[in-house]
């Protein structure tokens, strides 16, 4: 029984230490609305370029981008490193982010040299 135990604690002890590094849960912040009511990525913001593609994120996790009728849906929250993740579907995407004033510049950690910035919607 004392192994039994002894190797159930180890066992457990690998699961968390594992899912802290492979991003299953360890390590970040939920953006849910306790946590993200007040957080600065809240909001819509339009792309610079052209105000017709954006981005929605909603204290509560979820969020959209996209311009009409292309809109897609993600899921999204900052890590401790305060890099953003976003999930759509089975896809998830990493960016770093920097928000100055109401510009918000978000730059892959996937792809080499993909860099957007977007402004922040007027009341959001």
């Amino acid at each position: 029984m004392k192994k039994f135990k002894h190797f159930a604690v180890v066992v457990s002890f690998i699961f968390l230490v594992g899912c802290g590094f492979l991003g299953f849960g360890g390590g970040h912040i939920d953006a849910v609305p306790s946590v993200a009511t007040d957080h600065p990525l809240v909001g819509t913001w339009e792309w610079t370029v052209t105000n017709t593609y954006i981005y929605i994120f909603n204290a509560d996790g979820n969020g959209s981008r996209g311009t009409a009728p292309m809109v897609q849906q993600f899921t999204w929250y900052v890590c401790e490193s305060d890099h953003l993740q976003m999930t759509l579907g089975n896809t998830t995407e990493h960016w770093y982010k920097e928000i100055e004033d109401d510009l918000l510049t978000i730059s892959s950690r996937q792809v080499a040299n993909m860099q957007h910035s977007y402004r922040r919607r007027a009341g959001s």
